[in-house]
């Protein structure tokens, strides 16, 4: 079967084929993968910034955003049917089994010896088959096919805003979300949905369409960092960025950040104690998060999303590696 992955050896981006998996273990279930999205995630990955394959191997196949369906239920007993629209969840618990990863919570691992499908580990799905736990997998509903790509994405930013809500004393308002890219979208759509009023900051000019599509996810486009927020969601992967929205908490304001590395920027640590002012990282998402991200994505305007999609098919994959992929908000390879 076909596959994307990275290649140790070469440091290359490359198609290659490999043997269909069979379900083997309990609860084992071959997916036959439907599309699987590529993020910013696999772009660093293909540069090798990180990551690493499964013991053994000098490759990983990509992709950790997939839609599947169920080819074979596997070795019973059974949750899912042949058929059944899945989209799998994606860190997968430490070895050591702490405290957090025991009550399914991998994406809090304390040991950090966690491993992640298609990032570090554990090959991904940007492949035909793929076999995977039946309890790592949430159900789509059929109704849902078209836009369920977008559930990893949007698991992020569930638990970034439930992060934000069990740090904060008081109900917020207002939200500064920064960066136009998916999850910055998605972050909008979700505080629309829980009443928030939100503002999304980005470089791009106010008439460019994702500024345009942000304004139809609910959010009043900022081409100017201005104004404070009870709740700021950094989006963009860029320390900067970072500083300067914690620079735009309001009392109480929690701040949540989602991609930057290393950075150096002035913080006002008499703020933070003045104003109950917090900060918080988060990454990946708890299978809670992932089922909320599915329902969501039920109650959203499916236009939008759909706006967000751009399907492109599986041989053109070296396109989504390049610079210019980053023009697309969100490129879908469709795999069968």
């Amino acid at each position: 079967m076909r596959a994307v992955a990275v290649n140790y050896t070469t440091r290359r981006v490359e198609e290659r084929e490999t043997p269909v998996p069979v379900p083997a273990l309990p609860g084992e279930v071959l997916l036959r993968v439907v599309e699987t999205g590529v993020c910013g995630t696999d772009r660093e990955l293909a540069a090798f910034a990180f990551g690493a394959p499964p013991p053994g191997a000098d490759y990983l196949i990509l992709g950790h955003e997939a839609v599947a369906e169920v080819a074979d239920p596997g070795p019973g007993p059974h949750r899912f049917r042949k058929g059944d629209l899945v989209t799998p969840t994606i860190r997968r618990p430490c070895a050591a089994g702490c405290a957090t990863c025991r009550r399914h919570r991998a994406d809090l691992c304390l040991t950090l010896q966690y491993r992640e499908r298609g990032i570090t580990g554990l090959h991904g799905f940007f492949t035909e088959f793929a076999v995977e736990h039946q309890d790592n997998l949430v159900a789509v509903p059929p109704r849902l096919a078209g836009v369920a790509v977008l559930a990893e994405p949007l698991s992020v930013v569930e638990k970034a805003l439930d992060r934000a809500l069990a740090v904060r004393e008081e109900a917020p308002r207002t939200a500064l979300i920064l960066g136009a890219g998916p999850v910055g979208l998605l972050t909008a759509l979700a505080c629309r949905q829980r009443g928030i009023v939100s503002s999304l900051h980005s470089l791009e000019p106010a008439s460019h369409p994702r500024a345009r599509l942000a304004e139809r996810c609910g959010a009043r486009y900022l081409e100017r960092l201005e104004g404070v927020f009870d709740l700021v969601i950094e989006a963009t992967g860029s320390a900067a960025a970072a500083f300067a929205g914690i620079g735009r908490l309001g009392p109480l304001g929690v701040c949540v950040v989602l991609g930057p590395g290393v950075g150096t920027g002035p913080l006002s640590f008499l703020d933070f104690v003045v104003r109950n002012q917090s900060v918080v990282g988060s990454v990946n998402a708890s299978p809670t998060s992932f089922a909320r991200a599915v329902d969501d994505l039920g109650r959203f305007d499916p236009d939008v999303l759909a706006r967000m999609i751009t399907r492109v098919p599986f041989a053109d994959y070296p396109a989504s590696f390049a610079p210019a992929a980053a023009e697309s908000i969100k490129r879908v390879h469709v795999i069968h």
